[in-house]
């Protein structure tokens, strides 16, 4: 199936989200489309999926006029869209969700689903992606890579002659990517026609037959994946080289002597942490690495006080650190952003000023500082490079990336003692990750303490003072220094 996109515009209020778009999504191929954050990217994949209708141009499937009113409508003519946030719903199974569009075909009489049948067809799409995840298990105690699998799940259940993928592999780690990869090069295999959304190069040119590069909602140039090279698509992305030079210098080592802002002593937390030790100085990024369930989104939910302890001592300062909760964690000095800014960081609807205050609205006497508000909101768009029309635009407004910078930015509102970042560059472009790189080495220099976990591991040897690798909920490794490191250096002890 050949999906064909002729001057496609945008709109959203006074902000053009694309404009003259056009691309063509040839059959049996993998058609990748780049740029920075607010290129028009997961507008323009929205709009071939039938999530959002273009204010003017025209689509065609194998020749024929498509101009579909909803992903359901899109569904239906074979189109399915992966959606770059979580939009699995926690109340239902795993077998529901997949087949959330399409229930109905599934109910025996009297309406009453055939269960059984339903699963079973749930688990055959989930181990046709290459996955370890069984239909009967609790979404509760899946991470976000095994959610975005079983939404992509969901999507090739429909057996769609057209695959569309915004950011899918955000949020998995290296071997839940190679196995989405070769799903899709199974996919064209068979003659399905795949567009998709990534931010990592590495990805695209892996993966990806065709090219499209957008800039500021504009069509720049569509290519052979095999005609261009990273630099070439970097230069044309952002309009300048940002391959070399992304991670700002690291500052010299805190002292010492100085007083830990964080010590982590035989702590374990949940199922997944068992004993881990160590301390976050003053002015210092200490990197976590280790794959999904290795431990340190148990560590994290351990320090903001989501789950607690079943033994082990936090300090905070050199004094006992005992959170109840995570508003108790905020307000003794600790931020934590979360690795899903949908549902975690921030409330969509509300404003960039409401979302970037909310941890910490300021206050004169017990009435709310507008003035004050103001002034921060302001201090924190600029700071972090926030780009929005305006302080009172909702976030939903904005892209990926700027939704990023705007958790970021109320992480830093509070001013905080600890910083805990959980892939914070998820999702985001090469040109926004320089800027909150930049922030983050910024406050770091700053004496804030920072704690990086991530599942990006050129980020994580480019950002962080030391590293500590955990491996199935224990420390097996610390790297003092990453000067001279490379991936395999670490990677080979967390397998």
């Amino acid at each position: 199936m050949t999906l064909v996109a002729t001057s496609l515009h945008k709109r959203f209020g006074k902000t053009i989200a694309a404009s003259d778009i056009s691309i063509t999504l040839r059959t049996g191929a993998v058609h990748a489309i780049v740029g920075e954050n607010g290129a028009g990217k997961s507008t323009t994949l929205r709009m071939l999926g039938g999530a959002i209708q273009p204010d003017s141009g025209a689509m065609s499937l194998d020749g024929v006029p498509y101009a579909p009113h909803s992903t359901f409508d899109a569904t239906h003519r074979g189109v399915a869209l992966v959606h770059q946030e979580i939009t699995i719903n926690r109340s239902l199974t795993i077998a529901e969700n997949i087949f959330i569009g399409d229930l109905r075909r599934h109910a025996g009489a009297l309406g009453v689903l055939k269960r059984k049948t339903l699963a079973a067809l749930a688990q055959a799409a989930l181990d046709r992606i290459g996955v370890k995840i069984s239909v009967t298990a609790n979404l509760d105690r899946l991470n976000l890579g095994e959610l975005k699998c079983i939404e992509i799940a969901r999507a090739i259940s429909s057996n769609p002659k057209a695959l569309l993928l915004d950011e899918s592999t955000a949020y998995l780690d290296h071997r839940e990517v190679d196995a989405v990869l070769q799903v899709m090069q199974e996919l064209k295999s068979k003659g399905m026609t795949i567009g998709f959304v990534s931010h990592h190069l590495k990805e695209v040119l892996t993966a990806a037959d065709d090219l499209t590069i957008l800039k500021d909602g504009q069509f720049v140039c569509s290519t052979s994946a095999a005609d261009i090279g990273a630099n070439e698509i970097h230069r044309r992305m952002v309009g300048r080289d940002v391959l070399q030079g992304i991670y700002p210098p690291r500052s010299p080592p805190p002292a010492s002597a100085a007083a830990p802002a964080l010590r982590v002593r035989q702590a374990a937390v949940g199922r997944e942490l068992n004993d881990i030790s160590f301390d976050v100085r003053h002015g210092e990024v200490v990197g976590l690495a280790g794959l999904k369930g290795a431990g340190a989104e148990a560590l994290f939910a351990g320090i903001v006080g989501d789950e607690p302890l079943r033994h082990g001592q936090l300090e905070l300062g050199g004094k006992a650190y005992h959170p109840s909760n995570p508003r108790a964690a905020w307000q003794q000095g600790i931020a934590h952003l979360p690795g899903d800014r949908g549902s975690e960081g921030l409330i969509g609807s509300h404003s960039v000023l409401d979302n970037l205050i909310m941890a910490r609205p300021p206050a004169f006497g017990p009435f709310f500082a507008r003035a004050r508000a103001r002034s921060i909101a302001k201090d924190l768009i600029k700071l972090i490079g926030i780009r929005t029309s305006s302080p009172q635009a909702a976030c939903q407004s904005l892209s990926g990336g700027n939704m990023q910078k705007v958790v970021l930015g109320k992480c830093l509102a509070v001013v905080p003692g600890v910083l805990l970042l959980n892939n914070p560059t998820r999702g985001v472009d090469v040109g926004a990750r320089e800027e909150i790189y930049r922030v983050i080495r910024q406050k770091a220099a700053e004496g804030l303490a920072i704690l990086l976990s991530s599942e990006d591991m050129p980020e994580l040897i480019g950002l962080s003072d030391r590293l500590v690798v955990l491996r199935r909920g224990v420390a097996v490794r610390e790297f003092a220094s990453l000067e001279a490191v490379e991936e395999h250096d670490i990677v080979q002890h967390m397998i």
